[in-house]
C-alpha cells in the first residue's frame, strides 16, 4: 500500500504535459486492449473507445461491459490507475486555466498579437478613449500598459501589461515593435505639469530607442500638459501631441463664444455622437481640392481637410498631390461606397 501511494504522489507531481501523455496512452492501450480481447462485445475500436471513456469518466452507462476474466482485469486496471490520472488531468487543467486568468489579469503574460493599440498609463481618460476606440472598430485589440498590479478594466479586447512603460523589456513584452499605434497618457497623479511631461517623455524616448534599435516605424502619440514643451518631443521624432488643459479651454471658450456648437465638436470627435471622421488617400481622377471637395460632396461625404490643410482658398488652384490624405466626414456605409467607386 505505501508503494501504491509512492507511486501515486509522484505521479500527482508530474507536468501537465506528460500527465496528458499518459492519459492518452491509458486511452489508447483501453480502447486497443478491450477490442483485442473481446472481439464479440467490442467489434470496433469505437466501441472499445467509448467504454474505455465511459469507464474513465465513471459515467458508467453499461450499454458496453467485458464478459471474460482477461477483459474485467483490464476494467479492474482502469478503475485503480485510469481514473486517478484522468482525474488529476482534469484537476491540471482546471488549475492552469485560472493560473493563466490571473496570470493575464496581473498582468504578467507576454502579448504576442499584432497590428495592435498600444495605450500607455491608465486613467479615465484612457478608459473613454478605449471605449471609443472600440466603437470604431468592435474587433480591435488594444494592449493597456501600467504600474498597478491588476487590470484596471475588465475586456476580453483589452490585455493589461503591468510594469514601468520607460523599462524597454515591459515595451517589447507588450509587443510594441508590431503595434499600429502607440498613445502615451499624461499620469494624472502627478500635479506638477514640468513633472507630468517629464515621465511622457521618458516614456516616449523609450520607444523612440527602440524603433530606432529594431528599425522600426512607431507611430506614437503622447498627451502633454503644456505646449512649450512640444519641441523637447519633437527631438525625438514625436509629431503628435494631444494637450490636455489646452483642449478643454479652448472647447470651452469656443463654446462660449458660439453657443450650441458642443455638438458639433462632440460629432467630430466621437462616433457615439454622430457620423465619423475618416481617412481617405488621395485618388488620382482629383487633381485639386475643388475636385476632391466636389465629388465629395456628390458621394454624401464632407471633405474637412487635405493632410493637415483646412483652408480651402483658392481651392481650384491647390493642386493634390501623390500620398495626401484626406479627411472626411460621413456614415460608414457611404465611406465604404466612396472607396468602392474611387478604387
Amino acid at each position: 500500500m505505501t508503494i501504491f501511494f509512492r507511486l501515486w504522489n509522484k505521479i500527482s507531481k508530474m507536468d501537465f504535459s506528460l500527465i496528458l501523455l499518459l492519459s492518452f496512452i491509458i486511452v489508447l492501450f483501453g480502447s486497443i486492449g478491450i477490442h483485442l480481447l473481446e472481439p464479440n462485445n467490442f467489434p470496433t475500436l469505437f466501441e472499445g473507445f467509448w467504454w474505455t471513456m465511459t469507464t474513465l469518466t465513471t459515467v458508467g452507462y453499461g450499454d458496453y461491459s467485458p464478459s471474460t476474466v482477461v477483459g474485467r482485469l483490464l476494467g479492474i486496471f482502469l478503475f485503480i490507475f485510469g481514473i486517478g490520472i484522468i482525474g488529476l488531468l482534469i484537476s491540471k487543467t482546471v488549475d492552469s486555466i485560472t493560473t493563466f486568468h490571473k496570470l493575464k489579469r496581473e498582468g504578467k503574460l507576454v502579448y504576442k498579437k499584432q497590428n495592435h493599440y498600444l495605450y500607455i498609463t491608465w486613467s479615465k481618460k484612457t478608459e473613454q478613449a478605449i471605449f471609443e476606440i472600440l466603437a470604431h472598430e468592435p474587433k480591435a485589440e488594444i494592449v493597456l500598459i501600467d504600474n498597478r498590479s491588476v487590470s484596471p478594466l475588465e475586456n476580453e479586447q483589452v490585455h493589461f501589461i503591468q510594469g514601468d512603460p520607460s523599462d524597454e523589456k515591459i515595451l517589447l513584452k507588450a509587443n510594441i515593435l508590431e503595434a499600429s499605434r502607440v498613445a502615451i497618457f499624461s499620469d494624472s497623479s502627478i500635479e506638477d505639469p514640468l513633472l507630468t511631461d517629464g515621465k511622457t517623455l521618458l516614456i516616449a524616448s523609450a520607444v523612440e530607442s527602440l524603433a530606432k534599435e529594431h528599425k522600426k516605424e512607431i507611430h506614437t502619440v503622447v498627451e502633454i500638459s503644456e505646449d512649450r514643451h512640444i519641441p523637447k518631443f519633437q527631438h525625438i521624432a514625436v509629431e503628435d501631441f494631444i494637450l490636455s488643459n489646452d483642449s478643454v479651454s479652448l472647447l470651452m471658450a469656443k463654446a462660449t463664444l458660439h453657443p450650441g456648437t458642443t455638438n458639433l465638436f462632440r460629432q467630430l470627435l466621437s462616433k457615439r455622437f454622430g457620423n465619423n471622421i475618416h481617412i481617405l488617400k488621395a485618388p488620382t481622377q482629383w487633381h485639386t481640392y475643388k475636385d476632391a471637395s466636389e465629388s465629395l460632396l456628390q458621394m454624401g461625404a464632407t471633405l474637412l481637410a487635405i493632410n493637415d490643410d483646412m483652408d480651402f482658398t483658392s481651392a481650384d488652384q491647390k493642386r493634390i498631390e501623390k500620398g495626401d490624405i484626406l479627411y472626411i466626414v460621413c456614415h460608414d456605409s457611404i465611406f465604404e461606397n466612396i472607396k468602392n467607386d474611387i478604387a
